[in-house]
């Protein structure tokens, strides 16, 4: 239910041993209603917040299974990817799949303006060098 799902996320919110009863309630309603994203993507996050990224990262892999173009999903496997040291193209595919999936997602933005400021900071580097 609405209250349920609700409770959930502020359980997440709250942290400590709120976490592991999120995680059951996200679990319980997949259980009941079918795995969704925004179910998939709630035990994922619960396992992240209890430092089980090999975890939320098969949770990610099912919504992405359900929904290539998820932004949620998408953001999250991005986070799980670098805690548990995928490779750089790994993280890079899945910040391009968002990217076209999601071009106005403020991940992306702060990415590339972060790029940008890089970029101009590299270049006054080389012409001082």
């Amino acid at each position: 239910t609405l209250t349920q799902l609700t409770t959930a996320w502020v359980n997440l919110a709250l942290g400590g041993e709120k976490v592991q009863e999120a995680f059951y309630v996200f679990q319980e309603l997949a259980d009941k209603y079918n795995e969704t994203p925004l179910l998939l993507n709630g035990m994922a996050s619960a396992q992240m917040h209890m430092g089980k990224f090999e975890e939320a990262e098969k949770y990610l892999l099912k919504a992405l299974q359900k929904s290539s173009s998820d932004t949620q999903t998408l953001q999250n496997l991005v986070v799980c990817s670098q805690h548990t040291r995928k490779a750089p193209e790994v993280v890079n595919r899945y910040l391009a799949s968002l990217s076209r999936s999601a071009p106005s997602c403020s991940v992306v933005h702060r990415r590339s303006k972060l790029e940008k400021d890089f970029d101009a900071a590299a270049a006054g580097f080389k012409a001082s060098a």
